[in-house]
């Protein structure tokens, strides 16, 4: 950046200095521009193309709605990926909208805004350690074959379930532990393991696809309350968040590269990161359908894609596909289960920092600068997944995705605070179209989390879901109040 333009920068944002000297000061891993292209695509197309894409069908009432949904969804989401691409041009701080929202409103809304996106991220990292024990069930045998301890929800929990996902879950502690520069590289070649694998997927499903499988339209298979193709496609649309928030890692992880990287470069791999992660998932759902009858594929178990392609195929290319499937699947496990750990501990890390939470999670390690603390609370979340069951896998998406939302919605609406508030406003990156496409942003997201609570329609998060926002809401709200008086005596 040349000299004119950085002391332009320090004039018009008081603290870039202070950014710049964090940065320059701790031992960071140098991630490049492709690095933060797969990790945000690796941390949003992770386990769920392969496992849940034929119960989307099933939620949407066909694989056309399904269909639209993402791709509706994904055009919604690019001005929010443009609005979070300018202010980490802004503020390229570890943080993300904790930064954000604290420079346009303040401490309080900052911690709200962080609190969810907290929220977010944790329910994730159980999530993902749920899914592994039904993807290596299948792959290993022996595992479901073993002792029921006991029940959640119906589900039941058992030991080798138990154990496996612990010993995952500390396999990411440590990966992480070492560094965010291993970290990152794994991610990197397991989401290019994804696209690969993704595309053989597309491509022989097309092959070996017919269109009539694509028919009826829509028809209710019994996974959703909407009756019309127009309900099928919102029910989609309002759980998209959840699977394609991957994104905003890259802010949290925007300190894990050399000062000298261009924001403005990084700000692109975000968004491009999300039409690619859109358009991934869109034909991935329409390829899969159409290979066989999409009433019975929609309610198959997973790995459902596996089964599909091994019969479509025969032989030892069946054979191939399927393994290859499972493959794909443990690669986009582990690279959401691998982004989100690093992207929670880095958010959490910044909340102690920032005086949010207790000064004991911005802990780092001496030699890898890794927050410590923060790393061992993100694997108690993730350990947790084993013992609670598949049978929450609904109500922690519906929970995922309505908490990333308001993440999204105070970015933005933190994005026309900033630019009015600065009169000589400056970034590296500004959004096409400026206020045209902020301010669609905002309303964007805050329709989509006002719909989230309303009973009886299709993007009704659900009354367990709704039970534990609240609760989570006035868990922080009385921590927000009791930590303030601490911090103020």
């Amino acid at each position: 950046m040349k000299e004119d333009k950085y002391q332009e920068m320090k004039k018009r944002i008081p603290n870039i200095k202070n950014i710049m000297r964090i940065r320059q000061s701790r031992k960071k891993g140098d991630m490049g521009y492709l690095d933060f292209f797969m990790l945000g695509f690796g941390s949003m197309v992770g386990v769920g193309w392969a496992v849940s894409s034929n119960h989307w069908i099933a939620q949407a009432g066909g694989p056309i709605p399904a269909f639209l949904g993402f791709i509706i969804a994904t055009l919604l989401l690019i001005p929010i990926g443009l609005c979070h691409g300018e202010l980490l041009a802004t503020l390229p701080q570890g943080g993300g909208v904790l930064v954000y929202t604290n420079k346009a409103f303040g401490r309080n809304l900052s911690f709200i805004s962080s609190w969810f996106l907290a929220l977010s991220y944790l329910t994730i990292l159980p999530w993902e350690a749920i899914y592994i024990n039904t993807i290596l069930e299948n792959l290993i045998p022996w595992l479901s074959s073993s002792r029921v301890l006991y029940y959640v929800v119906g589900a039941p929990i058992k030991a080798s379930s138990i154990l496996l996902g612990v010993i995952l879950a500390l396999l990411l502690f440590f990966i992480n532990f070492k560094g965010s520069d291993f970290a990152s590289k794994l991610q990197s070649i397991l989401s290019i393991l994804i696209i690969v694998i993704g595309v053989i997927v597309i491509i022989f499903s097309f092959k070996a696809g017919n269109a009539n499988n694509l028919y009826p339209l829509y028809q209710n298979v019994g996974e959703g309350s909407h009756s019309t193709l127009f309900g099928g496609i919102i029910a989609i649309v309002v759980i998209v968040p959840f699977f394609m928030s991957g994104f905003d890692t890259i802010a949290q992880s925007v300190e894990e590269t050399s000062p000298d990287k261009k924001f403005k470069n990084v700000a692109i791999a975000m968004v491009l990161s999300i039409v690619a992660a859109g358009i991934f998932y869109s034909l991935v759902i329409l390829s899969t359908a159409s290979v066989s009858n999409w009433q019975e594929y929609s309610l198959a178990n997973p790995p459902a894609m596996g089964y599909l392609l091994q019969e479509a195929y025969g032989g030892k290319l069946g054979y191939i596909l399927s393994k290859l499937i499972i493959i794909g699947t443990l690669a986009g496990l582990f690279s959401t289960w691998n982004g989100m750990f690093m992207a929670s501990a880095r958010l959490i890390q910044s909340m102690a920092k920032n005086n949010l939470i207790p000064k004991i999670f911005a802990k780092e390690h001496a030699e890898y600068g890794t927050p410590v603390t923060a790393l061992v609370f993100c694997f108690i979340f993730a350990a947790i997944g084993p013992f609670v069951g598949i049978n929450l896998i609904d109500p922690l998406t519906s929970l995922g995705s309505v908490s990333f939302v308001i993440g999204w919605f105070l970015t933005c609406l933190s994005l026309v605070v900033l630019i009015n508030k600065d009169k000589e406003y400056y970034t590296s990156f500004k959004a096409p179209g400026g206020k045209l496409t902020i301010y669609p942003a905002i309303i964007i997201s805050a329709v989509i989390v006002i719909s989230t609570f309303v009973p009886k329609t299709p993007a009704f998060m659900g009354y367990t879901a709704l039970i534990i926002f609240f609760f989570w809401l006035f868990l922080g709200l009385a921590f927000l109040k009791l930590y303030s008086k601490k911090t103020s005596q």
